[in-house]
């Protein structure tokens, strides 16, 4: 009988045991949780962020290379409008003398 009842009390003694562990793991869980949380939401808006410097990059280089195409291909109108204009009186006061 007292063999017993030193058996139920070392049981109760791991089981309060273990019950303490399990509390300590509940408790590295929620943090654990917490943490994941908040990491993940960190790298999602350092994603986001390099989504949007690579667009301003891009973009950027799109306006650059616009820019040189206009300039290479559109011709200038300051010098190719005044030559004709130089033409046109010219050719307006030959027929007239």
């Amino acid at each position: 009988m007292l063999n017993n009842f030193d058996k139920v009390l070392e049981r109760d003694g791991k089981l309060a045991e273990l019950e303490q562990r399990s509390d300590q793991l509940l408790d590295m869980s929620s943090t654990f949780s917490k943490t994941t949380k908040t990491l993940a939401q960190k790298k999602r808006w350092e994603n986001i962020r390099c989504r949007i410097y690579l667009g301003l990059v891009v973009g950027g280089c799109l306006l650059v290379i616009l820019i040189v195409l206009l300039v290479i291909f559109l011709p200038q109108r300051s010098g190719g409008s005044s030559a004709p204009q130089a033409q046109d009186t010219g050719a307006a006061s030959g027929p007239g003398d």
